[in-house]
């Protein structure tokens, strides 16, 4: 039990690093991987037209912002993606890449399961941050963005998963990006509604990955 104790603290400092291990990666001067995985969201599906994703986005804030010009960026996000198919095609989606830093939104997939999914969400999302602990990567738990305001009773269970993302994150001392609530606190200051969602309401437009990506770029400049 001692030896197991032990291999679980190994396994979370592993974790732990998050957001400093990036700035700590942006302030050096090997080039570093990152790779941006999880849902509909990351892989920008019908939702930026001809335009960037928020991956995208920040790749040219390395090279041209930051002049890191050998930085990798890799985009793995898979539409409609639940966490158990994330679980199960994590090799091929990051731990092959060996990357530096992992950026995973996951949720808006599985909310589909409703109040009955959220246990299982909650454990399987446990086991990812296991499986990624035993490697080197640091891990940045994102939440998904809110839905357009006008539409935010049609994102079904979407906000109790978001919540578990957060609880997840801190009770396992996760480094996270919490984009839902940074929207909402930009809508309360901003004098008229941004224009940040594709037609349906529900997902995040061009102009809303190029918010996306500011929130990322924030964080790991503080």
């Amino acid at each position: 039990m001692v030896m197991q104790q032990a291999n679980r603290r190994e396994q979370l400092k592993a974790v732990t690093a998050g957001l400093e291990k990036a700035r700590t990666i942006l302030e050096g001067t090997r080039p570093a991987t990152w790779v941006f995985t999880g849902d509909t969201v990351v892989q920008g599906a019908g939702q930026t037209g001809a335009g960037r994703t928020f991956s995208e986005h920040f790749g040219d804030h390395l090279r041209n912002k930051l002049r890191r010009l050998l930085d990798v960026v890799i985009n793995t996000g898979v539409p409609k993606s639940r966490a158990d198919n994330f679980l199960k095609t994590l090799d091929w989606r990051v731990t092959r890449f060996a990357p530096e830093v992992v950026f995973l939104m996951i949720g808006s997939a599985d909310a589909a399961a409703g109040p009955t999914g959220r246990t299982h969400f909650r454990e399987v999302l446990n086991e990812i941050v296991d499986a990624l602990a035993k490697t080197k990567t640091a891990l940045i738990l994102q939440t998904p963005p809110t839905a357009r305001p006008d539409h935010w009773t049609d994102a079904t269970d979407l906000p109790a998963y978001v919540e578990i993302v957060r609880e997840v994150a801190d009770a396992r001392d996760v480094a996270g990006i919490d984009h839902w609530s940074l929207f909402e606190d930009r809508l309360a200051q901003a004098e008229a509604e941004p224009d940040w969602w594709s037609s349906g309401g529900q997902l995040p437009n061009v102009r809303g990955h190029v918010e996306l990506a500011r929130q990322i770029v924030e964080a790991l400049s503080r």
